[in-house]
């Protein structure tokens, strides 16, 4: 194998992404407007990788960031889309701003001190601060509560450095089989834009789709979706997955991503030999163990300890011990072909006719697929393939 990046790498695949950009986009149709979230990392995917590849399919409008270091690494790396700011952009710094409202960047607002700070910002950049309104339809994170909605919507509407641009919300229960309280949440949205009426022009975009929205909740398409997990080929949750099959046959995902690492040692055990630290693994066997330089410090969870599994020649092998900070060990004696140093080792994804998933992980963990993936340290190589 040509020598690797680094100790471990991720690759993210560009058909995956745009097979799945593609799937969601026949979904909600052409008049829609798609943002793609590529918040944290991009899901652990790569930032500005996965922006330029939105941007390059032509089928994505928007790109949403968590904060603004996000959107600055965006516009950084020469990626045009416009951007919202999701949720947080504190401590104000004024420069930051001016620099924000410069580059066509946009913020959801939803408290008085955000306003305040945009609009001066707006006054010495030139330029009018783009604004989303975020409602509080039942998620109690983030939004402006019902009974304040209106007086904060005519503040926004009455300043001269501020336009509004979206009113948004969010989704507490998208994932679930039951959609009773999503058609709740719905309902208030739904009720707030008629209340707020006239001062919402038919150019203002409103969201609330996410990704589990967009394919088991039609109805909250609305003018504006944020796909976000199921960008990635990863399915929001298995209720989803499940209600998705039976509406939509045709539809899938493709995982775009795989985590590679490579043996750095092997060893042969006698049995009833102790294995890394706390001697929580005792080999029963005569064993041939191979060392995989990943660890908790690479995002490898260590709870995946004796439970989690690899890939190595197209075989599921298991964890063997404690996962380390920087070192785990797998038994590799049933593999079929000769393991030598150097063999490629498959974290996530699929070698051969095996696989190991993001969600098996999760499982093993008691987490989600999401947490699996924007653990990935950061520092690792994202290349795409």
């Amino acid at each position: 194998m040509k020598q690797p990046p680094a100790h471990s790498w991720v690759e993210v695949s560009v058909r995956a992404l745009v097979a799945n950009i593609r799937a969601h986009r026949r979904l909600i149709g052409p008049k829609v407007k798609l943002m793609a979230v590529v918040k944290s990392n991009a899901y652990g995917h790569g930032l500005e990788l996965v922006g330029r590849v939105c941007q390059r399919s032509g089928q994505v409008d928007w790109l949403g960031v968590a904060n603004l270091k996000e959107a600055a690494a965006l516009r950084q790396g020469d990626i045009k889309l416009p951007i919202l700011v999701l949720s947080y952009y504190r401590p104000f710094v004024a420069t930051d701003l001016v620099w924000a409202l410069s580059h066509r960047i946009s913020f959801v607002v939803y408290e008085e001190e955000q306003l305040k700070a945009l609009e001066r910002a707006a006054k010495q950049a030139g330029k009018q601060a783009h604004v989303h309104l975020k409602l509080e339809t039942g998620m109690a994170r983030l939004g402006v509560m019902p009974s304040a909605a209106a007086l904060f919507l005519k503040r926004i509407r009455r300043s001269p450095y501020l336009k509004l641009e979206g009113v948004a919300s969010h989704l507490a229960t998208a994932e679930a089989r039951d959609q009773v309280f999503l058609n709740k949440q719905l309902g208030t949205y739904e009720k707030l834009i008629h209340e707020l009426g006239s001062e919402l022009t038919p150019d203002i975009l409103k969201h609330i789709a996410c990704s589990a929205a967009i394919t088991a909740a039609p109805q909250s398409h609305y003018s504006l979706v944020r796909l976000g997990i199921a960008l990635y080929g990863l399915w929001p949750s298995r209720e989803n997955h499940e209600l998705v099959e039976g509406t939509h046959k045709a539809f899938s995902l493709r995982p775009a991503l795989i985590w590679k690492t490579q043996i750095i040692e092997l060893q042969h055990l006698p049995k009833g030999t102790p294995v890394g630290y706390d001697r929580t693994f005792i080999t029963q066997r005569p064993t041939v163990m191979a060392a995989i330089p990943v660890g908790y410090w690479d995002g490898y969870d260590r709870k995946l300890s004796n439970k989690g599994v690899v890939l190595i020649g197209g075989t599921r092998v298991p964890i063997i011990g404690r996962i380390c900070m920087n070192i785990s060990m797998v038994d590799v004696t049933d593999v079929r072909q000769r393991v030598v140093v150097g063999d490629e080792v498959i974290l996530i994804g699929q070698q051969k006719k095996a696989t190991v998933s993001a969600d098996e992980l999760a499982r093993h963990i008691g987490t989600i697929n999401y947490e699996v993936v924007t653990s990935i340290n950061p520092q690792l190589p994202r290349i795409l393939t």
